[in-house]
């Protein structure tokens, strides 16, 4: 017998199937064998409300006994009928949403053949869980080369010990340990939908062979999320991008690619003025010298976010008009601050910030590679990776395992690798199936569609969808993701007001924070009159169609404003309450049990330019849930037509950037 443990058991599956439920919603006539029976009765009670996992197993056994002794007990669930599909469709769905699920009919018919008047227990509970099963994952022995010195040789047959792996997995996930274990000095594009288990990957990757890889994250936040996942006694390496670029930046030094300077991440607190006097650099036309500058920079970080070798016109053509026709200066310009960003002296003191982006490029420019000695390198969230760090990872030689999802790069679009293996993973581990309909629609709508196939939830997973049509109808728990900052601020202070002490995500609350400053200034000033600024904030976000009515309410009444005050200022203590609210942009990462989504995800962006993909935000939010999501009724009829108005300002961009460039199109 296997000694792995199962996981914990998070819905209870009812000895019922399908069929007996539909026909006693139709016909009002109740299951034939007792231990269905008992399934029905307990269906009934809990689409109604929530019940223990423990009292649900007492109840089945309990009426499975009474059905079985008593014939006229079987009367007692005689129902009305007269039920169709739609009726059976609300009987799951509420099941689903209280963590419930009826038995697949092949598997509950072994049983009622077997014991028809017995409820069979955990056999059956364990017999139904079918997404993650036992795997056994074999990598290879590793082999000394004949050129490789005695000492070096000694140490890889040291290791040349094939290992066995044993987990439990999902067939996908099976299938990429092995192609990894297969190939492990390949470059692997692994591209997997929310929840599918990619971090379930890196561990078992690190537990198998713990000192053969290198896990990279975004932020040191996820780093330390993952870090607490791994056990103590396994020997890891665990870095933030910005390490890693920092690390891979000091190699390069110290084998002469980079004539002496070691670039590494940094924030100037320099003026633009500071800066552009230090580095000598000249107005252009009617710009003066801090403004030439920042058009440099954006026309840098654009060409950092490209594949081009070198600065053109086209990272110019949103800052500078006609940018094809007079960029020379300014391409001069930002190739004289791109040199000044990576000297030695100017430097010395912070002058210029560098982004992981500006050094990726720098590197890649000069043919860098990563150290050998980090082994496989497994990039977490590599569809957010510039294309020069794409280019600079794919001449490492141990190899590179590429985590990502497409569907969750919020801005621009993914550079693919010139020569990778790639893999898919689309079954999910964390959703069950309820949720594949919204979630389908909505990559359906994303400018990449479903090449790669749907999004797969789980068959013994309960994920409860529930359509309101108020947003007060919500539960006052778990994750609440709104679409804008103007929602945002009011439903905080809503819960605030009732005594939740909502606590926000940092990225939304300094955002937050950043859009509310200037009118919550005003409203603190307005005994003096000076309330302009609150009025000019309130008539741009009407112009814009984002949250206006959730500011007037808000600005309306002065308890609320006092609410809110409160729920920004409550934000040192730990996210120990029953609330937490972000932006749909900021979801990432994030996993609930209960989540809502305001009708402001699925509109987002419908009267301003955004600047995230508004349907892969709302395609984010949706893929949080673990046992109930919240949606609005006409959500995605509202995210529709989102995307259907963003198509549109985005071609009206692109044929105004064509213009501003000279180009004329053809008659």
């Amino acid at each position: 017998m296997s000694e792995l443990q199962h996981p914990v058991l998070t819905t209870t599956f009812l000895p019922l199937q399908r069929k007996s439920l539909a026909r006693y919603i139709a016909h009002g006539t109740p299951p034939q064998t007792a231990l269905e029976q008992a399934g029905l009765m307990a269906a009934q009670l809990c689409r109604a409300r929530l019940h223990a996992p423990a009292e649900i197993e007492r109840l089945l056994h309990e009426a499975c006994a009474l059905f079985a002794s008593h014939d006229g007990a079987t009367a007692q669930l005689a129902g009305a009928g007269g039920g169709g599909q739609p009726e059976l469709d609300a009987w799951l769905a509420a099941l689903a949403a209280h963590g419930v699920l009826l038995a697949p009919a092949e598997i509950l018919q072994d049983f009622i053949v077997q014991s028809p008047s017995e409820y069979p227990g955990l056999a059956l509970q364990q017999a139904c869980q079918e997404t993650l099963a036992e795997h056994e994952i074999r990598f290879p022995a590793a082999f000394a080369s004949d050129d490789e010195d005695d000492d070096q040789a000694e140490v890889v047959a040291s290791d040349a010990r094939a290992v066995e792996h044993h987990g439990l997995y999902t067939s996908e996930q099976a299938r990429v340990l092995r192609a990894i274990a297969a190939n492990p000095d390949e470059l692997i594009d692994l591209d997997g939908y929310a929840g599918t288990g990619k971090g379930h990957l890196v561990l078992a990757l690190m537990d198998a062979r713990p000192g053969r890889y290198t896990y990279i994250a975004p932020s040191r936040g996820q780093v330390e999320a993952f870090r607490a996942r791994v056990p103590a006694s396994t020997a890891v390496r665990l870095l933030t991008q910005v390490e890693f670029a920092n690390r891979v930046a000091q190699h390069a030094a110290r084998i002469g690619q980079t004539g002496g300077f070691v670039a590494s991440y940094r924030r100037s607190t320099r003026t633009p003025r500071e800066i552009a006097g230090r580095i000598g650099l000249q107005g252009i036309g009617g710009r003066s010298p801090e403004q030439v500058l920042l058009t440099a920079f954006e026309a840098i970080n654009r060409w950092c976010a490209s594949s081009a070798p070198r600065m053109a016109f086209q990272h110019f053509d949103r800052s500078v008009p006609a940018a094809m026709l007079d960029v020379a200066p300014y391409l001069a310009a930002a190739e004289h601050v791109w040199r000044s960003m990576f000297d030695a002296e100017l430097q010395r003191s912070t002058l210029l910030s560098l982004s992981p982006a500006h050094i990726g490029k720098w590197l890649a420019l000069r043919g860098v590679t990563p150290p050998q000695d980090m082994g496989m390198l497994l990039v977490d969230e590599a569809h957010d990776l510039s294309p020069s760090w794409k280019q600079l990872l794919a001449g490492h030689a141990p190899g590179v395992v590429s985590l990502g999802d497409p569907h969750q790069c919020l801005s621009g679009t993914v550079p693919r690798w010139a020569a990778s293996k790639v893999l898919e993973m689309h079954q999910s581990v964390r959703q069950g199936n309820q949720v594949d309909g919204l979630v389908n629609q909505a990559l359906a709508l994303d400018g990449l569609g479903q090449d790669s196939g749907p999004f797969i939830g789980a068959a013994d997973r309960a994920t409860g969808v529930l359509h309101y049509r108020d947003w007060s109808q919500v539960p006052g728990e778990g994750l609440r993701i709104h679409g804008n900052v103007a929602d945002l601020a009011l439903d905080a202070a809503q819960l605030h007001a009732h005594g939740l002490r909502p606590y926000l995500h940092p990225a939304s609350l300094r955002a937050l924070r950043s859009a509310l400053q200037g009118p919550l200034d005003a409203w603190r000033r307005r005994d003096s009159g000076s309330n302009q600024t609150q009025e000019r904030f309130l008539s741009t976000q009407a112009g814009q169609g984002q949250g206006q009515g959730a500011l007037l309410e808000l600005f309306a009444s002065a308890d609320r404003v006092q609410s809110l005050l409160l729920a920004l200022d409550d934000q040192d203590t730990t996210a120990d309450g029953r609330v937490v609210l972000c932006l749909a942009e900021h979801a990432k990462n994030l996993q609930f049990d209960v989540v809502s989504l305001s009708p402001g995800c699925f509109s987002a962006g419908q009267g301003a330019r955004i600047w995230h993909n508004p349907v892969r935000a709302v395609y984010l939010a949706l893929t949080r849930a673990r046992r109930q999501l919240h949606v609005p009724a006409d959500g995605m009829e509202q995210l529709q037509h989102t995307a259907a108005l963003q198509e549109q300002a985005r071609q009206a961009r692109r044929r105004e950037r064509q213009q501003a460039s000279g180009y004329r199109p053809a008659r």
